[in-house]
């Protein structure tokens, strides 16, 4: 079978290890995998060691310039659709096509989505297409819409006028009209993952998670020796203060792993004896039961790491979605938030009286206990035989995206 597996350009760093867990399951299955992404540079940093046989560019938009007039930071999946290029015709009409031309290039069996809206628009009408997210980035469907995070935010476009415009996309590939916005996502098959603790929209679901993504809770004795291990973005704001606090903490040994570091930040880490500079993410998140506390932005896969192992967390978020994960998981009571504008001694400090605090390993080990209690399974082995029945009988043919005599042309 022949998968192609592609995400937007803007998900979480979390979803982007997802996408190469799954596909490296299914290539241990013999399936053929091609990776469509929006920059391929940084999907390879993300892989690590591990190389895809196939990795294409994705159609993707420009980021938005940096304005001092910024716009409302995106609230829910419609806001999302929105930012995709839904809002505006012409630029939806032309990712439509480059994705048609792009699919009928590969010819996949099967097409996996990762908070992908425009792919999810295009890709059923070319192969099978699964919508795989966890909680924040796979919305329930609400009426015909999807439901926001904040009730007073201001929609990013109005929904009427996105499905206009999907629908004239729709309509120019000669394919059916869609009813409402949420048949984007209907459209599909919807495969769930994550904890149900991280989920925002966890009381209007109707679908239940498949498990934790590649692991099982595993509740463990946090180690007799104090240990930390950091997860850092070199992308977030005031890095270079954080990587100063952590070089400055020098009274326990500490691991690191910063995405996308230079060359310069990793020989100044080197040098301070007390840091183990780590290259690849999965590897020092395999390592995370030798630590006594996690350090992270606020990234679901680390975030579910430490409370499947029972380790309290400083998270210090810089980007809406990792906000809102520390305001889900306050109730918990196992988390610290500092952030990442705070001065050098201040950091330093909150790093000491995190592994000082006995209430927030007695949170975590008892929240690591309850949700080993609840069975609940590996998700990645459902994930792959779901997918496997999904891909479509060998000799069945679907019809051209473009209908015969057709030209397709973008109108504005």
């Amino acid at each position: 079978m022949r998968v192609l597996i592609s995400y937007d350009h803007n998900v979480p760093s979390e979803l982007i290890r997802d996408a190469l867990t799954v596909g490296r399951a299914l290539m241990e299955k013999g399936h053929t995998v091609a990776y469509v992404v929006g920059d391929p540079v940084a999907f390879v940093d993300y892989a690590g060691s591990w190389t895809p046989n196939e990795l294409h560019q994705a159609p993707v938009l420009h980021p938005p310039p940096h304005l001092v007039m910024k716009r409302a930071p995106i609230d829910g999946f419609a806001d999302l659709m929105a930012s995709s290029g839904f809002e505006d015709k012409r630029t939806l009409m032309t990712l439509a096509s480059m994705w048609h031309r792009q699919i009928e290039a590969l010819k996949p069996d099967l097409i996996i989505g990762l908070c992908a809206p425009v792919l999810w628009l295009v890709g059923p009408h070319h192969a099978p297409t699964v919508a795989l997210g966890n909680g924040l980035t796979l919305p329930p469907v609400l009426g015909t819409s999807f439901p926001r995070l904040s009730v007073d935010s201001t929609p990013l476009a109005d929904e009427e006028l996105m499905l206009a415009n999907a629908n004239a996309t729709l309509a120019r590939f000669g394919h059916a009209s869609l009813a409402a916005v949420s048949d984007v996502v209907a459209g599909c098959t919807s495969i769930l993952y994550g904890l149900p603790a991280f989920d925002p929209y966890l009381q209007l679901r109707r679908t239940v998670t498949a498990g934790l993504l590649g692991e099982q809770p595993a509740p463990a004795v946090p180690p007799a020796e104090q240990r930390l291990a950091v997860f850092l973005d070199v992308h977030c704001p005031g890095i270079e203060m954080i990587i100063l606090a952590v070089a400055g903490f020098d009274q326990i040994p500490l691991d690191i792993y910063v995405s996308g570091i230079t060359l310069s930040m990793r020989r100044f880490l080197e040098q301070q004896p007390h840091i183990t500079v780590w290259s690849e993410h999965s590897a020092l998140l395999e390592q995370a039961v030798k630590a006594s506390a996690l350090v992270h932005h606020g990234v679901q896969d680390v975030a579910q790491r430490g409370v499947s192992l029972g380790r309290p967390q400083l998270l210090i978020p810089w980007m809406r979605d990792q906000e809102i994960l520390n305001y889900i998981i306050g109730w918990m009571a196992l988390s610290w938030m500092k952030s990442p504008s705070v001065s050098i001694d201040e950091m330093a400090n909150t790093f000491r009286d995190l592994l000082r605090d006995p209430s927030l390993s007695v949170a975590a080990q008892h929240h690591a206990r309850q949700l080993a209690n609840t069975g609940m399974p590996d998700a990645l082995p459902d994930i792959v035989e779901r997918i496997e029945g999904l891909a479509r009988p060998s000799g069945v043919v679907l019809p051209l995206s473009i209908p015969a005599g057709k030209v397709l042309t973008v109108a504005t």
